[in-house]
């Protein structure tokens, strides 16, 4: 039993699928009998002492290569792996009406281990796409059996020649032209009846994976010759039509399957031999029983209580298996009162609700609940969040030592819970930062060309911090809290190395001075203007780039890029040496973007200066 999320097979996808079903050799050159499938090889070397399958080996490995079939193939007895072969050559499709082309055509690999191998191939071949009916393969050196194909359609099988055993040489070139005759393609329409489906579960997609005879399914992984097919689109119900085509005739079985909400299985015991015939539809009718789904399904919504009139804050479910491996999460958000679908693996989970406090964001949660999932079944929980009276973190920022004539651009406070509740998944969930510099429009931010003055440029509650020394965080839980600043200067940005305590109580602001220690910087910057000249006919976005060696076009050694800022100044931070510094301008138009540089200009960058550099950009 193999349950999958539901995917729609794409064309191109559904290309690699071509060489996948080649797999199947035809015991005739019509490329119809498949029943040769019966003893897929699980592994096959192209030397006695190489590793895996697809012929790969060691390239200290040596072989003893046999004698070829085709022209252009010979002995490799005694040679040593040292590195790959190649095999091109053409592929042609005959005996077919006028005017057909096949959408998609190739040529397969698979390594020789004998005389069956001509007649079973391996079940991962290496194989390439024919461009113009020419094909190349890259093939490790030794002994392999090679076939061409065709395709009719992205969801159809391979129609294949006869194969041919070659002998790949090491650094050696080998023409193969390959020919697959035509042959009619076969349609497969199948209904699938999905009895004993729990109350309240719908099947929402009937589906049907076809396998070779010589290749059956038994669940878990598909043998790569099968074709999947469904009825998605259909207006489906418990018996709609499945329908496959451009498939080559032959024994198949055809395997029932479903999808509900709990996702798609498929039935390895329920299925039934069916032979395909050229140029015909063949029908038949499939029945599985509903098969119990490892998953289940948790409707949690959230709600919160003691909420004054008017409460919208957004709320958030997360969930967390117990005991997984790897933390397994997921988390939904919306609106208080609407349920939540969570999709979730049998097991015991953790569940919390949160409300998300404007305008920062953080999340103020409520208790935890463990909720056995039991795959099939559906679970409504409903999550509660006591209301909070939240507090408020104030204050003054200052950095000591700071150098005359060095100019702080920005502050950012981070504000995060200690302990918090015994659920954070996610603590930085809980987290409040406030950033109060330019090029921003939320709250909090700040023009620097106002600096120390009420300088907002968005409207902010009373409270807020106008000034960009200063901070001011509303929506804390009561209890303790670490504050965390950093500061930009031109020459880039820097983290105080301690954290403060402050205690947070409802209602009340708690006033605490912060002090970042002044760190001289490690890069130099480079700043200045980005004139254009011309009229860019769409919208356009300037800045500068820098290069650490003179750039050529289109490549741009160590490349360091910044764009124009509020002040209408752009910024590079550079280490220490020579740079090449020009304008950018990239002009968005309909359906391209266009990139227009100014010629470069050598700069000396140093720790701690300051290079000016402006640039003209001429765009037609």
């Amino acid at each position: 039993m193999k349950y999958r999320r539901k995917m729609v097979r794409g064309g191109m996808i559904a290309v690699a699928g071509i060489v996948l079903l080649m797999t199947a050799v035809p015991q005739v050159a019509s490329g119809i009998g498949l029943s040769a499938l019966a003893n897929r090889l699980d592994s096959a070397t192209s030397c006695s002492s190489g590793s895996g399958s697809s012929g790969s080996g060691s390239s200290g490995s040596c072989c003893s290569g046999g004698s070829g079939s085709a022209s252009g193939s010979g002995s490799g007895s005694g040679q040593c792996v040292t590195g790959p072969g190649t095999v091109t050559g053409t592929v042609t499709v005959t005996g077919a009406p006028k005017n057909f082309v096949p959408p998609f055509s190739g040529a397969g690999a698979c390594p020789d281990t004998g005389p069956s191998s001509v007649t079973t191939l391996c079940a991962d071949p290496d194989y390439a796409l024919a461009d113009n009916g020419s094909y190349t393969l890259t093939l490790d050196p030794g002994t392999w059996v090679i076939d061409g194909f065709y395709e009719i359609n992205g969801f159809g099988g391979a129609f294949l020649g006869a194969p041919q055993v070659v002998t790949v040489t090491s650094g050696g070139t080998l023409v193969l032209d390959t020919t697959v005759p035509y042959a009619k393609p076969a349609t497969l329409k199948a209904t699938v009846t999905v009895s004993g489906l729990p109350s309240g579960v719908t099947v929402q997609d009937t589906t049907v994976l076809l396998c070779p005879s010589g290749a059956p399914y038994s669940g878990g992984v598909q043998p790569l010759t099968c074709v999947n097919g469904d009825s998605y689109g259909v207006g489906v119900t418990t018996a709609d039509s499945v329908v496959i085509s451009g498939l080559p005739s032959g024994p198949w079985t055809a395997y029932p399957g479903y999808c509900t909400v709990f996702g798609c299985a498929t039935n390895a015991q329920a299925g039934v031999p069916v032979v395909l015939t050229a140029g015909a539809t063949t029908r038949v009718k499939l029945k599985t029983a509903f098969l119990p789904p490892p998953d289940g399904i948790v409707n949690a919504s959230v709600t919160v209580s003691g909420a004054p009139a008017g409460f919208a804050d957004q709320v958030e479910v997360t969930a967390c298996q117990v005991q997984s491996l790897l933390t397994d999460c997921q988390s939904y958000g919306g609106s208080a009162g609407t349920p939540f679908p969570m999709e979730l693996g049998t097991g015991v989970w953790e569940f919390n609700g949160a409300y998300l406090a404007p305008v920062f964001g953080n999340a103020i949660t409520g208790p935890t609940e463990l909720v056995n999932v039991v795959g099939g079944q559906t679970i409504s929980l409903t999550l509660d969040v006591p209301y909070q009276v939240l507090g408020t973190a104030a204050g003054a920022i200052k950095v000591s030592g700071l150098p005359g004539g060095v100019r702080v651009t920005s502050y950012t406070v981070q504000a995060c819970p200690v302990g918090g509740t015994a659920f954070i998944t996610f603590p930085f969930e809980s987290c409040v930062e406030e950033y109060s510099g330019p090029g921003s429009v939320t709250y909090g931010a700040a023009d620097t060309r106002r600096l120390g003055k009420a300088a907002h440029r968005v409207t902010v509650p009373r409270a807020a911090g106008s000034r960009i020394n200063a901070y001011n965080l509303p929506t804390l839980t009561p209890g303790q809290w670490l504050l965390n600043v950093s500061y930009t200067t031109e020459f880039g940005s820097f983290f105080a190395p301690a954290s403060t305590l402050v205690t947070i109580n409802s209602g009340q602001t708690t006033t605490t001075r912060l002090t970042a220690p002044y760190q001289p910087p490690t890069l130099g910057a480079v700043t200045g203007g980005i004139s254009v000249v011309g009229a860019p006919a769409y919208n356009y976005q300037a800045g500068a780039r820098a290069c650490s060696s003179a750039p050529t076009a289109g490549t741009c050694t160590d490349e360091v890029d910044a764009y124009l800022g509020s002040t209408s100044k752009y910024v590079l931070d550079l280490t220490p040496g020579t740079w090449w510094v020009q304008g950018v301008v990239y002009v968005y138009g309909p359906t391209s973007t266009q990139e227009v540089t100014s010629a470069p200009r050598q700069v000396t960058v140093s720790v701690g200066t300051k290079t000016r550099a402006s640039f003209t950009v001429p765009v037609s």
